[in-house]
């Protein structure tokens, strides 16, 4: 063992939050620290990304992750990420609509829309080059207190002493379930179907938001391939007519979504591969202990239709990052160290949470909380700081502490 390296971090998950971590972390931690990241899935630098959290999925990014993604020297990120300039959000069958622009807050634009497996490939190109060593594929099995810190064993029987363990394994975290940390959970009863469309007309950057009586669908701007006009479609409805969905054939899909989205984007032309996938809000209550953080979808997981998730994590990250920053340097990783990273996201994570919980439900509302729904959408098209404000929190531009 290097005698330099006096404190060790690390970090069970190897998804795009816990590669993300590592990656902030290597950017700022002082140079006697070393960095692990634990898997269950095979991460190797020199090979393709076999990590789950890498398929044909497409993540969302506000214009504050970009702006944090760029601070870490991720540049290949914003060039590989379609641009949303505008988002239009629209009611089916229902008047109110409204359009949020980029120019209306005066930025460059709102976001980006990139495919999990370039992330996942740029992630991990970058972290080919830093201190990280890869533990994968091993699964935590134990974690125990000692006097110096933890002691985090693996299935093979190997252990390691670390000085903070962040968990960051997924919504299911069975390591978080076995060490009792609190959470509080909802299932719905809609199931998304996500897959990649091709659309007669080009998206021109516009991402949709779409609700219906069924629940709520987005079609989010990617990237042309060839002559092909891309987006990424997330289509929540019961699981009964999901089930429906994913009976039918290629060709009935595309002209079920026509039904269901309108012609903005002309004909759907192709559908790619259909996923499923089962709704859940959780929100961990306990996300701190002596040494221990839990981090991204094992400390929230959120409804998908507003695209807040990761976002929300990579404002986790950034506020974690500093906290850990300086228990490195009090050598101190009590729970009274790593508090201020619980208070500091405690009302960030409230506030996203509930909101990607109550939106879906708003839109379902008819009789008088439907009319002042659609009053209000129609009224941020004529008072400019309220359409303001709304695209500002839409673009993940709110800080720590600030109030909707």
């Amino acid at each position: 063992m290097d005698e330099s390296i006096t404190q060790q971090i690390g970090i069970v998950g190897g998804g795009m939050v816990g590669l993300l971590a590592a990656l902030a972390f290597d950017r700022s931690f002082p140079s006697n620290c070393a960095i692990h990241i634990f898997d269950v899935a095979p991460i190797n630098f020199d090979r393709p990304l076999s990590q789950p959290s890498f398929d044909d999925r497409s993540t969302a990014l506000s214009f504050d992750t970009l702006s944090y993604l760029s601070s870490l020297g991720l540049s290949e990120v914003l060039q590989r990420a379609c641009p949303i300039q505008s988002i239009h959000v629209s009611n089916k069958g229902r008047m109110g609509s409204t359009v949020l622009t980029a120019e209306q807050v005066g930025w460059r634009q709102l976001g980006g829309v990139i495919e999990n497996r370039v992330l996942g490939e740029t992630l991990v190109g970058q972290l080919k080059h830093s201190r990280v060593t890869l533990h994968a594929p091993s699964e935590v099995t134990t974690i125990q207190p000692k006097a110096r810190g933890l002691e985090v064993r693996s299935a093979g029987g190997k252990a390691m002493l670390l000085n903070c363990l962040i968990i960051a394994d997924g919504g299911q975290s069975a390591l978080a379930q076995r060490l009792g940390m609190l959470r509080e959970s909802k299932s719905y009863t809609n199931s998304a179907i996500i897959a990649n469309v091709a659309t007669a007309v080009h998206h021109g950057h516009c991402a949709y938001e779409r609700f219906s009586e069924q629940g709520p669908m987005a079609m989010l701007p990617l990237n042309s391939a060839g002559d092909l006009n891309r987006s990424a479609l997330v289509w929540t409805a019961p699981k009964a007519r999901v089930d429906e969905l994913m009976g039918l054939t290629d060709r009935q899909f595309c002209k079920g979504l026509e039904a269901q989205f309108g012609y903005r984007l002309g004909r759907i032309e192709q559908v790619g591969e259909r996923s499923v996938y089962p709704l859940q809000m959780m929100h961990r209550i306990e996300q701190v202990r002596a040494g221990i953080v839990v981090l991204g979808n094992a400390a929230h997981t959120l409804h998908p239709v507003a695209g807040q998730g990761f976002n929300l994590s990579v404002r986790d990250i950034r506020t974690l990052t500093e906290v850990l920053t300086r228990c490195l340097r009090s050598h101190d990783f009590s729970s009274a160290a790593l508090s201020p990273y619980a208070q500091r996201r405690a009302i960030d994570q409230w506030r996203t949470v509930n909101a990607s919980d109550l939106l879906p439900e708003l839109f379902q509302y008819t009789g008088t909380v439907g009319a002042v729904r659609n009053f209000a959408l129609g009224l941020m098209d004529v008072i400019p700081a309220v359409k303001q404000r709304f695209t500002a929190i839409a673009a993940g531009a709110v800080g720590e502490g600030d109030y909707v």
